[in-house]
């Protein structure tokens, strides 16, 4: 199966350690000679894509109308579509969410909408992992609410899900993605010896429900530990 990987930022570079087969695309004037020059804003590079069977889009599309067309370019093939948990609304502080909270009205979400009968979307907490270390953030002062809860998923946790999904596709489906266990800021700051202030959190302070994704995974899954 011959896999393209759109996007060779922080999880696209490290999901082509997990398939090292796979093309990834990078923008004409990033792209090295291993790299396929594509930028989804001018179709014209999409002519360079060659022949695949499955798809990683890992960048983010605002453009409904190019989403439209890039999503005929995706018809018939295996495609994962990334996404941000972000993009689900909530009417509460703290609220639990899942894939049935209504998602907003915004480019993002109606460019995505394309794919939604062709794709699997996974929609992602907080990416950590490497040279992404959330108690770096804290200590670099770019936290400033310990009350805030946070979801988090692991990048190679993330990868391994993405392999998942290309081995056992769900055309169609949408699954919240982190490791399940919703931590407060000061928790994360605790265990490296910060303190970080607490005030009442906002609406971007949710719960995820991972049921779905926990159901459908193998019962040993296991997540990194933040």
């Amino acid at each position: 199966m011959k896999t393209v990987i759109f996007g060779c930022g922080f999880t696209g570079t490290q999901l082509s350690k997990f398939l090292p087969e796979a093309l990834c695309t990078e923008l004409p004037e990033l792209c090295s000679e291993s790299q396929i020059p594509f930028d989804f804003k001018d179709i014209e590079t999409w002519k360079n894509i060659p022949h695949f069977d499955q798809a990683v889009v890992t960048f983010k599309m605002t453009d409904t109308g190019l989403a439209k067309q890039f999503s005929k370019l995706l018809e018939g093939k295996k495609t994962i579509i990334l996404s941000s948990a972000r993009n689900f609304s909530n009417s509460e502080i703290n609220e639990l969410i899942s894939e049935k909270n209504p998602l907003k009205s915004n480019p993002r979400s109606m460019a995505e909408a394309q794919f939604t009968n062709q794709a699997v979307t996974l929609y992602l907490g907080l990416i950590w992992g490497y040279s992404r270390n959330p108690a770096k953030w804290i200590s670099e002062g770019r936290i400033k609410n310990g009350e805030k809860l946070i979801n988090l998923i692991h990048v190679d946790d993330l990868c391994k899900i993405i392999l998942y999904f290309l081995n056992h596709y769900q055309q169609g489906e949408s699954f919240l993605v982190s490791d399940g266990k919703p931590l407060k800021w000061s928790e994360i700051a605790m265990k490296s010896n910060f303190n970080l202030k607490s005030q009442e959190p906002g609406l971007e302070s949710r719960q995820f429900n991972t049921a779905k994704l926990l159901g459908t995974l193998p019962k040993d899954f296991q997540f990194h530990k933040p």
